[in-house]
């Protein structure tokens, strides 16, 4: 799925390329325990944000709990299995829309 515009909006943009629903409960994708409350950019905005959005993409874009997200920024070694989970649930994805035609 391509988004034509990048928005400012990365939560929509999150929920609308996985079929979502901003009120559709989510768990963690990092501890698969707790609800996901945030999404994390795998790749940080930094502080008042990226040039043009361009961080507020599906692959920089990760479901967590407050502890994983808190764990992803002080951590690198987390934060790169965040990214390889996230490719991996991705590419699962494209391979499957690709297989169905969508």
């Amino acid at each position: 799925m391509t988004i034509s515009k990048i928005s400012k909006d990365y939560k929509t943009i999150f929920y609308k390329y996985w079929g979502l629903s901003k009120e559709d409960s989510l768990s963690c994708w990092g501890c698969f325990q707790r609800p996901a409350i945030e999404i994390h950019h795998l790749k940080s905005r930094g502080f008042g944000g990226s040039p043009k959005n361009l961080l507020n993409v599906p692959r920089n874009l990760f479901p967590v709990c407050r502890q994983c997200h808190t764990l992803a920024h002080s951590n690198r070694a987390v934060n790169e299995e965040f990214k390889k989970e996230l490719n991996q649930k991705i590419d699962e994805k494209e391979f499957e829309e690709n297989e169905n035609g969508i």
